[in-house]
């Protein structure tokens, strides 16, 4: 058996708290009862009232709402696999992993605004495949699935500094990309093929060009996104602790990095993709969504689902009738235990009836005599 709203059990950590001040409210009463009198005779005045059937009402709402709760959580059982059909487009998504995207005018830094508007993006994604390529001087690269969730967890704690080559080679990012998307091609009916491109668009050591005029010719689009600032922007050195412990410095003077927008504004061109770019303080994945939403998709029976049967009537149908004996139930003692209950309160022990009344009588008779 699982749950499928587990978070709804906390709230049986609430019921221990109502048991408790239930407690304290009937303590509270007695008390309260105390001090207007006499214990006995306010008893006997409250005859109509059974603290058995308190009790009892008490009981039936805790295991009540006990079963309510957990028919809340959903229980399911039988667990059952269907593959279902996927309906989208093939996306690689590129991401710049050099030593320049820990500048920090993006914030917190471009990288890790990279990867949370990444992480927003696939996610609002539904049946696409997506293939993820990190690179600087080489690239890792991680195939495409529909697993979304396995995916992101290639990168989620990846930094610039695992890179194991510096650099930045957007050239070779973008063959990675077209071999994934090649591997694939031809497994199902024809669909659109992306590479998304995430970097600040400097590159020394590839021909990003010549890169993209490859994608052209097999179809594939580039969709480039630009990150940082055209104004130019010192490279931190971080500490273990993520702490900047100073700027790179190339012959006594630092290092800046700037957004090449025109590079990446042509490697789009010329694939008939388009051109996006993050500013430091607005950035939203919806335009992106709403360029790919118009490709073309197609479907393959790809996804696996799975199905679970509902059990949660099992326990929602015995709260519903605890619940609803606890409305029909009444604190009232029923007539003849009542009266019972009341004649058993004012009836005197022997002794002290004896004595009540043997001295008017007794006094009487004396007088007579």
């Amino acid at each position: 058996m699982r749950l499928a709203n587990p978070d709804m059990l906390w709230l049986l950590f609430l019921l221990p708290v109502y048991v408790v001040g239930t407690a304290l409210r009937f303590g509270w009463r007695r008390r309260t009862m105390a001090r207007l009198g006499h214990v006995p005779q306010i008893a006997r005045l409250a005859a109509s009232v059974s603290n058995g059937r308190r009790l009892a009402k008490v009981g039936l709402q805790v295991v009540g709402l006990a079963l309510l709760i957990v028919a809340l959580a959903r229980p399911q059982a039988g667990e059952r696999t269907t593959l279902a059909p996927a309906v989208g487009i093939d996306i690689v998504v590129a991401l710049d992993f050099s030593k320049s995207m820990l500048a920090r005018d993006a914030y917190p830094s471009r990288i890790a605004r990279a990867k949370a508007e990444l992480a927003r993006l696939i996610d609002g994604l539904r049946g696409d495949r997506v293939g993820l390529v990190a690179f600087a001087g080489e690239t890792l690269s991680y195939p495409l699935t529909t697993d979304y969730a396995a995916a992101q967890l290639f990168w989620r704690d990846m930094t610039p500094l695992d890179m194991p080559v510096g650099g930045t080679a957007i050239g070779k990012a973008l063959i990675a990309g077209v071999r994934l998307l090649a591997g694939i091609r031809g497994k199902g009916p024809p669909r659109s093929q992306v590479i998304l491109l995430l970097t600040d668009g400097e590159d020394h050591q590839s021909d990003p060009v010549k890169a993209a005029k490859e994608a052209a010719k097999r179809g594939i689009r580039i969709y480039s996104v630009g990150i940082g600032s055209r104004s130019g922007e010192p490279i931190p050195q971080l500490n273990e602790d993520g702490s900047i412990a100073g700027y790179l410095q190339k012959d006594g003077k630092p290092v800046t990095t700037r957004l090449d927008a025109k590079t990446l504004r042509s490697l789009a061109d010329l694939t008939g993709g388009a051109y996006f770019e993050m500013e430091p303080r607005r950035f939203g994945v919806e335009p992106i969504l709403a360029k790919l939403a118009k490709l073309k998709r197609s479907e393959i029976k790809s996804r696996l689902i799975k199905h679970y049967d509902e059990i949660y009537f099992f326990f929602l149908f015995p709260a519903f009738l605890l619940l609803l004996i606890d409305v029909c139930l009444s604190e009232r003692r029923r007539q003849g235990d009542r009266e019972a209950w009341v004649l058993s309160g004012t009836v005197s022990s022997p002794s002290s009836s004896s004595s009540s009344s043997s001295s008017p009588i007794g006094g009487a008779g004396e007088v007579r005599r």
